[in-house]
């Protein structure tokens, strides 16, 4: 049995989705471990874009089976639309999709409470209102209502209660919302119903299961992970590989492969400190060319250079074994790339994330510049097919990082992919 790990290397967006597609071609099963319908995976199916929020790529391919495990917070309203999405395609969704009983469940009630305290914090950490913290809280204090809980109608329903009662009496809740909540709640309960049958133990299908390969998925990226990232301003979930053993069962040491994926340049969405942001026309150019909005909420992404620092505190938070670097076309018309090696802070310079990792709308980027390639990459097919420019970039990264760049993406198609086996 083989199983690799996918983790996003930054603040998230990093083409995650396309990566999982490309690997999931060898893969059984491809599980993922956290987060929910916060995240977004764009990929192409014969030129037709593909957006899904908590289903793993992995469903486009006809053979594997799709596993969203015990450490998700599940959307049943989002997971149903994004069935009815794969059916329209004619793929296969029977027993292919399987929910985890012991996932936790986002309910309408959530995120109403999400709309809430975005509201009351002005819209402070950038959220995506989609009720992930508030699940995340209830299954931390121990009140959430689990998948399982979605087999047995009265339990549902007593626990639905209870927590819409508590959430008025704690005035997490806008008055107002009340009446259109009571309403949602109604939808909540029909599309439960439909979704029942992609309820199951998990556990026992990747444990008894005699397939070879299994592919394992992070949403976000590791600067998000709630211990490890930029805190406040990070999600509610553990999207480093550490999250990897509580979200599935699954323990690093069975994992062989660890993946991180990264952009060519950095971006970032909602709020929190992005040392390396740009604010002119580099920046603005990265948002537009390489079309920098979120899956999710359609946001336009903060855009800036690739940030080394962050990538070496990645590196070593996962364990990388092996990198995919991605949209690196982007860059094809640009004079001049920059790269952040090191910060200033407090007069001093360090390449340390740690040591500043709370401090870093303080800091100082320290940049080295690169000479662009100024021609169209997207057609190379093996590594030396890149200008000299582009190999010089993507050797210093892997270089200064210590781990081997082996997947480039060079386009949003699924063939425009290099390999750079060595």
């Amino acid at each position: 049995m083989s199983i690799k790990a996918i983790i996003g290397g930054q603040w998230g967006d990093e083409g995650k989705g396309k990566i999982v597609d490309l690997l999931s071609q060898e893969a059984q099963i491809v599980a993922r471990y956290q987060g929910g319908a916060n995240a977004g995976h764009t990929v192409y199916q014969n030129d037709k874009k593909i957006v899904l929020h908590q289903i793993p790529t992995g469903a486009l391919r006809e053979n594997c089976i799709c596993i969203l495990g015990n450490g998700m917070v599940i959307d049943p309203i989002g997971i149903l639309e994004e069935i009815n999405t794969l059916k329209k395609l004619k793929i296969k969704v029977k027993n292919r999709i399987l929910i985890d009983y012991y996932s936790h469940i986002v309910t309408p009630i959530h995120k109403y409470i999400d709309k809430t305290n975005e509201k009351r914090t002005n819209n402070e950490i950038g959220t995506t209102c989609k009720g992930i913290g508030p699940t995340y809280s209830d299954k931390y204090n121990r009140k959430g209502i689990r998948a399982i809980d979605l087999l047995t109608n009265d339990i549902l329903q007593e626990k639905i209660e209870k927590r819409l009662s508590a959430a008025i009496t704690n005035n997490e809740i806008e008055k107002e919302d009340l009446e259109t909540l009571k309403k949602d709640i109604e939808i909540f309960y029909k599309t439960t119903q439909e979704i029942k049958e992609y309820i199951r133990d998990t556990f026992l299908v990747l444990y008894n299961s005699q397939l070879p390969n299994i592919l394992i998925e992070g949403a976000q990226g590791t600067m998000l992970d709630i211990d490890y990232g930029t805190y406040p301003y990070v999600t509610s979930s553990n999207c480093s590989s550490g999250g990897i053993g509580t979200g599935l069962g699954i323990p690093v040491s069975k994992i062989n492969n660890i993946i991180g994926i990264f952009k060519a340049y950095t971006t970032r969405v909602g709020g929190g400190p992005f040392p390396t942001e740009l604010f002119d026309n580099d920046g603005k150019n990265l948002g537009k060319i390489g079309n920098e909005f979120g899956a999710t909420t359609g946001r336009p992404r903060r855009c800036g250079w690739f940030d080394l620092v962050v990538a070496k505190y990645s590196a070593k938070i996962n364990g990388l074994t092996h990198i995919a670097l991605t949209k690196l076309d982007i860059f094809n018309t640009f004079k001049t790339i920059k790269v952040c090696v090191a910060y200033k802070f407090n007069g001093k310079i360090t390449a340390n994330l740690s040591e500043v990792l709370n401090s870093l709308d303080n800091i100082e980027p320290i940049y080295q510049e690169f000479k662009g390639w100024n021609s169209d990459i997207e057609n190379c097919e093996q590594f030396n097919d890149l200008p000299i420019e582009a190999q010089k970039y993507i050797q210093f990264l892997e270089n200064e990082i210590e781990v081997p760049i082996n997947i480039i993406s060079i386009g949003p198609k699924r063939h425009q992919i290099i390999h750079n086996n060595k």
